[in-house]
């Protein structure tokens, strides 16, 4: 028996993008959320609870202060002597200045940094709280 299946070979006239459109969507979708679950590296700060907290208006600097008292400005360990040089290389008039200080912080090291950001010409000084619920 010799069997032959003869059959016309018939193209494709239109390309369908619906199983392309699926995949840019899933892609997107993705990146959206992925790019919003961004976390601050490398300092473990427990901030202090507060009931009428509100977030930053402006341009912000951010200073972390650790539990085992290690300042960071913008994310870059620095030493408390270092601090009125590392805040004046990114400091205008147009920032304001929020602090992320552990709770478990005395108030005087806390102060101390304040003070060394008045020095540079910071008025408009923060300190970061959550939200209590």
């Amino acid at each position: 028996m010799n069997f032959q299946f003869q059959g016309h070979k018939k193209y494709l006239s239109m390309f369908h993008f619906s199983s392309l459109t699926d995949i840019v969507l899933l892609l997107l979708i993705f990146f959206i959320l992925t790019s919003t679950y961004t976390v601050l590296q490398g300092m473990d700060v427990t901030l202090p609870a507060a009931t009428s907290s509100q977030p930053p208006q402006r341009k912000t600097i951010s200073i972390a202060m650790t539990k085992d008292k290690k300042l960071f400005v913008e994310n870059k360990q620095v030493t408390k002597d270092q601090l009125a040089d590392a805040l004046k290389a990114v400091f205008t008039q147009d920032h304001q200045i929020v602090i992320q200080a552990d709770k478990s912080l005395v108030l005087e090291e806390v102060v101390e940094v304040l003070d060394i950001a008045k020095g540079i010409g910071a008025t408009r000084l923060f300190i970061a709280t959550e939200s209590a619920k």
